[in-house]
């Protein structure tokens, strides 16, 4: 990809995860990104097919250190807790954004982008059981959706080693 239109993406995520701290998904427009970026609309579409694309971005974005960490997840059975402790990390970190996606309409795009980010990148293995990581997949992210939405109720300590008490018998099935 060439430099300028990097560069015009990742003003267009930037801008955009801005304006998700201020108002939902459902109620940013097209426009609204453009203004706040100061491009055209044009410029937006050239990069990007809507906002859920660019939602789908910027949450990329902004999980890239947990998504690194998922596909360790499922390889390194011996660390699979430190994984869980660094996804919880990184959302941690951009906490305000993620409580945003929770609240109203963003739920399910919260859930379903995370959830397809996870069990993407446990299928990179070959041979992976389908049920198994479709269920371990829909359960970290609703455990982790949770923790959100209830304003963290336990440490990350806590909630990584419990996750990883309740996740570790059933990793043998999904390798």
């Amino acid at each position: 990809m060439d430099r300028r239109k990097e560069k015009s993406r990742q003003l267009i995520i930037d801008h955009f995860i801005k304006l998700m701290q201020k108002k939902d998904v459902a109620k940013i427009s097209m426009k609204d990104i453009a203004d706040a970026a100061n491009i055209n609309r044009g410029t937006i579409y050239l990069n990007f097919i809507d906002k859920y694309d660019i939602l789908d971005q910027a949450i990329e974005y902004i999980m890239t250190d947990a998504i690194e960490a998922c596909s360790h997840f499922v390889y390194e059975r011996d660390n699979g807790k430190e994984s869980i402790r660094e996804i919880l990390h990184v959302i941690d970190r951009q906490y305000d954004i993620f409580k945003r996606l929770t609240q109203k309409s963003d739920l399910n795009v919260l859930r379903q982008t995370l959830s397809n980010k996870f069990i993407s990148n446990i299928q990179l293995r070959q041979n992976t059981n389908a049920i198994a990581t479709q269920f371990l997949g829909s359960a970290l992210v609703g455990v982790i959706v949770w923790w959100i939405e209830n304003a963290k109720p336990c440490s990350i300590d806590e909630l990584s080693e419990e996750l990883w008490r309740l996740v570790e018998p059933h990793i043998e099935e999904i390798s």
